[in-house]
């Protein structure tokens, strides 16, 4: 690992030789067409100054801070209605103490939602879901609804001063609700639904708030428990709770007693009766959640007057955003961005929200090319999937798209290239900041060009700097440092009295001066490189979170005696878990398995440890007190600056060498396994994220999937310069069996017939659904107790090596001819789910036709398509809305109709498939709509699942007039896919019942 120096990392040193690649052409600074030039000009001619450029404006913003806000607020001030003198600008010169405009008076709700810098019926915000529905609410319709819901909630007893906490989906409704809170004056706390109880508890329960409200109704993408069961446990351990706010039409679970009010209730009250009450400028407005560094995560209270001109600030001069312009931050109600976003309104912009999954790479860029964004915002982990997946979004068309925003985490320079490459040329914009302040201390600029790896500028007004031992640095990274005043600055702590908490988070390492926790370097050019965290928290794909959280679930885990959790700041972020195990514990699948489902039931996913680790021991100070300083140094391969102050140093180099964070050695060490079981075993714990793989470990009990074994087989080839098709794993599911295949360079398996199980007698044929594979029939394979051979039956084109199938008769005709390889007649045992019941049922019929015979014959849940006409689907569709609530069946014909509307889509979008097994999906997909099946005349068993898919008829009937008394139907609670999942054992049962009567 080499000398340990208590140095700053040498890695965060970066002098360029010629300084970093310009990606935009030269540009003078202020050209007429910015909201940054026509500002800096009224700046200039009330200080009687030219500005050379902007880095002369920033020098004078920060030295004349009171002179920039004061004549900012008087550039911006009479659309947003701030009332009261502007003098004083600013009370007191710390960072720490000082207090902005102390005699002026707001509306927060009210100034975002102004008539004056955008009229009545401007588009204020746009609601989009994953179907690709989507609707609008103009600035009047929103200003009305706010209108309502405020009068409403105040005639139930919410007062200026109260705490209100939210369970929110990205969606309208959460829009509205927000700013009817902060517009009576009441503090309002948000998170997202994907986190878990005791998170959820941990930010709501020390403000005791008097009125929760939360999306309750279930999304299909939602995960471990159901939100309204969470949002019901959440209520019943806050105390003081008056009542529930229901922001859609779910409900909470019986037994739940707490009063609740439906937002459609709220939202019919009299717009006309609220008046828009004004409050201080540093009225409480948002209490946001520090990461809890030092225990439960902290409330930070956020001033209405401060949050407001900051995030003016920032759109109009640094993003240069304008009245009529679309912009959307992919976000979550739990990350500030949603905050920031929100504020946009103030500026005229329509917001768009997404409340859906990214089921496909490409889904945010299809949102922003379908609903003509102009400014996006993402993470810098979103766009390192894009291009590994190697997904080219100018393809879609992005027009209107005329600047890219990324935040969460450090952008790599090659990431700009990637962008301004694949997706649009246009300004590339990394910002920083963090809830801490709820805005940017780095950011863009309209008129300076873009470096690779930089932040454009420092935020106006904002004295950022780089500090090391307690003063300024240049030309390496430091401690990132605010040293003046500046408005945005939070009130406080919630709940700390003396003030104490707060310095001690902020002020205590350089007192009057803010002291952020990131590492920062400028440029020379005025730029800034963000460097990561410089403490304990971890801040991976822009969510920042306490190690605390996750140790607490770590804690009930058996055989886990201790346990750290730092970030890697590897290609892309990861977060590492190394623990220490009780003696003759080991970390095996299983335990690394229980691991990251423990972590993402309780809390989320963003929290799950990318890699697991088994480490002798972690650093402990000479006090006994955890160094993850230390433990983050050693994963990331450098020296830490705090060495010497270790109880036990030497447990780094353990750390640093664990085989889990060593990339493929171009010439391996002599004690590494040089076999081909050691070289593939190490490979696939490289897939799995394990630091072992043992030699029989097998790949679908780790938790393999197609995706997966395309991925590990394509590296197979690297490796090897064995090409093998994706059946290679059904037949050799484990290290040494793929080695075994690999080393006696036998034959490659066929393309079509794959062998899952061995056995005596005539063989069962499984036949693959829509995805090409019988992958995920593997559980219920292994489920089966019959002694007969099992062969599953693969789609040609899946290995990309052969045209995809496109008609059920071919393929069915197909399939015959290689199962009569292996059986040269009848009766044949065949099975095929979804789509392969299909194929099954087909290949069935022509093996009648030609004298033989099936049985027997099993359909697991196969859909008959095309065989229903229009006037059918459409009574299918109006009883389906019958069943409906009126908002959601309005809503069902909505998107009903936007599909109708929208682009054709395929229907492999959304599933985040490779290039074949897409075109091979969409192909089955194809042939399925085509298929029009004849009449079978021998014995049918139909497992049918009981929840239908979504748009589509129950099949049964159609499937009794085809078979008529034949036809055996057994029905089995859950979804489509739970008969080869949940139910796997019963179906396996099943097909034991059939081949068993059946002599082999």
């Amino acid at each position: 690992m080499g000398t340990l120096a208590q140095t700053i990392p040498g890695a965060l040193r970066t002098p360029w030789a010629q300084g970093p690649q310009a990606l935009d052409p030269p540009a003078h600074d202020h050209t007429p067409s910015s909201q940054m030039t026509a500002f800096a000009r009224v700046l200039g001619a009330a200080a009687r100054r030219d500005f050379a450029g902007h880095a002369d404006l920033h020098a004078f913003s920060v030295a004349e801070f009171r002179v920039f806000w004061g004549e900012f607020l008087q550039w911006c001030r009479g659309p947003l209605g701030i009332s009261g003198d502007a003098d004083p600008v600013c009370v007191g010169d710390s960072c720490e103490h000082a207090q902005f405009f102390p005699q002026l008076r707001l509306n927060f709700a009210d100034s975002l939602l102004n008539l004056e810098v955008a009229g009545a019926d401007a588009p204020a915000v746009r609601e989009c879901h994953a179907d690709g529905a989507s609707r609008v609410l103009t600035r009047g319709e929103l200003r009305a609804q706010v209108a309502a819901l405020a009068q409403q909630l105040a005639a139930l007893g919410v007062q200026p001063g109260d705490r209100v906490a939210a369970v929110m989906r990205n969606d309208a409704r959460a829009v509205a609700f927000a700013l009817a809170v902060v517009a009576l004056g009441a503090t309002l706390s948000t998170a997202a639904p994907d986190m878990g109880l005791q998170a959820l508890l941990d930010r709501f329960e020390p403000l005791q708030p008097k009125v929760l409200a939360a999306h309750l109704a279930a999304h299909p993408s939602d995960a471990g428990v159901p939100l309204a069961d969470k949002v019901a446990a959440l209520a019943e351990r806050i105390g003081g709770l008056q009542f529930l706010v229901r922001l859609d039409e779910g409900t909470l679970p019986g037994g739940a007693s707490l009063a609740t009010h439906g937002f459609d209730e709220l939202a019919r009250g009299d717009p006309g009766a609220f008046d828009w009450p004004r409050f201080a400028f540093n009225h409480p407005l948002f209490v946001m959640f520090s990461s809890g560094t030092t225990g439960r995560p902290k409330c930070i209270v956020h001033g209405s007057g401060g949050s407001l001109l900051e995030h003016v600030k920032e759109h109009r001069l640094h993003t240069d955003l304008r009245p009529g312009e679309r912009m959307y931050f992919h976000t979550s109600c739990g990350w500030m961005m949603w905050n920031w976003q929100l504020s946009a309104l103030a500026s005229g912009v329509e917001i768009v929200t997404y409340d859906g999954p990214i089921d496909a790479v490409d889904r945010l860029w299809q949102l922003v090319a379908r609903e003509q964004v102009a400014v996006f915002g993402t993470s810098p982990g979103y766009l390192k999937m894009c291009e590994e997946a190697a997904v080219e979004p100018a393809a879609l068309g992005l027009g209107a798209l005329r600047a890219v925003l990324s935040t969460g985490a450090v952008l790599h320079d090659a990431q700009f290239r990637w962008l301004r490459a694949h997706a649009k040329d246009v300004p590339v914009q990394s910002i920083s900041g963090g809830t801490d302040i709820l805005g940017c201390f780095v950011l863009g600029h309209p008129d300076l060009p873009v470096h690779e790896g930089e932040a454009q500028c420092r935020s106006l007004a904002l004295d950022v700097q780089a500090w090391q031992d307690g003063r300024p640095v240049e030309g390496t990274a430091g401690h990132l440092v605010c040293a003046n005043p500046f408005p945005s600055r939070p009130l406080g702590f919630f709940g700390d009295d003396d003030g104490s908490q707060f310095h001690a988070a902020y002020f205590a390492q350089n007192p009057g001066v803010w002291t952020h926790g990131d590492l920062i370097e400028i440029s020379a050019h005025g730029g800034a490189r963000m460097h990561g965290r410089a403490d304990g928290v971890i801040n991976v794909r822009g969510t920042k979170f306490w190690p605390g959280e996750i140790y607490r679930v770590l804690a009930g885990i058996p055989g886990i005696v201790d346990a750290m959790v730092v970030e890697r700041r590897h290609d892309e972020p990861q977060v590492v878990a190394l623990l220490v195990l009780a003696p003759g514990v080991t970390l095996d699948a299983e335990l690394a398995s229980r691991v990251r489902r423990d972590i993402g039931t309780a809390l989320s996913a963003a929290h799950v440890p990318d890699l697991v680790l088994d480490v002798p021991a972690l650093p402990v100070t000479h006090n006994g007190k955890a160094s993850e300083a230390a433990a983050r140094s050693a994963v990331n391969g450098v020296a830490p600056s705090n060495l010497q102050a270790l109880r036990n140093p030497e447990c780094l180099r353990a750390i640093a060498d664990h085989p889990g964070l060593q990339a493929p050695a171009a010439a391996p060490a002599a004690n590494v396994d040089l076999s081909l079981t050691g070289r593939l075993a190490s490979l696939w714990a490289r897939h799995f994220g394990l630091a072992q793989i043992g030699p029989d470990d097998n790949f679908f009990e780790l938790g393999g999937n197609s995706l997966l074994a395309t991925r590990l087989l394509r590296d197979v080839r690297a490796l090897t310069g064995c090409t093998l098709p994706l059946s290679a794993l059904l037949q050799a599911p484990t290290v040494a069996r793929l080695a075994a295949m690999v080393e006696a360079q036998a034959p490659q398996p066929s393309p079509v017939l794959a062998c899952l199980r061995d056995g005596q007698g005539a063989p069962l044929f499984l036949v693959h659904g829509v995805s090409g594979t019988v992958m995920e029939c593997w559980s219920m394979v292994q489920a089966l107790r019959t002694g007969r051979p099992v062969w599953g039956l693969q789609a040609p084109g899946v290995d990309g090596e052969a045209p995809p199938p496109r008609l059920v008769e071919e393929l069915a005709a197909a399939y015959v001819a290689n199962i009569r390889t292996l059986q040269h007649h009848g009766p044949y045992a065949i099975c095929g789910h979804s789509f392969g019941g299909l194929v099954a049922y087909e290949m069935a019929r022509q093996i009648a036709e030609a004298g033989d015979t099936v049985d027997p014959l099993v359909l697991l849940d196969p859909y008959l398509h095309g065989t229903l006409g229009m006037p059918t689907r459409i009574l299918e569709a109006l009883q389906r809305m019958a069943r409906m609530p009126v908002g959601k069946a309005w809503a069902y014909l909505r998107t009903r109709m936007a599909r109708m509307a929208g682009p054709p889509r395929r229907p492999s979008d959304g599933y985040n498939l490779p290039p074949a097994q897409a075109r091979v999906w969409d192909a089955l997909v194809g042939a399925m709509g085509q298929y029009r099946p004849l009449p079978y005349a021998g014995p049918v068993l139909l497992v049918h699942a009981l929840d239908k898919l979504p748009g589509h008829p129950n099949p049964v009937p159609a499937w009794r007039g085809l078979v008529g008394d034949r036809l055996r139907v057994v029905e089995l609670p859950g979804e489509h896919m739970d008969l080869v999942g949940i139910h796997a054992r019963r179906v396996a049962a099943f097909l034991d019942e059939g081949l068993g009567a059946v002599r082999g």
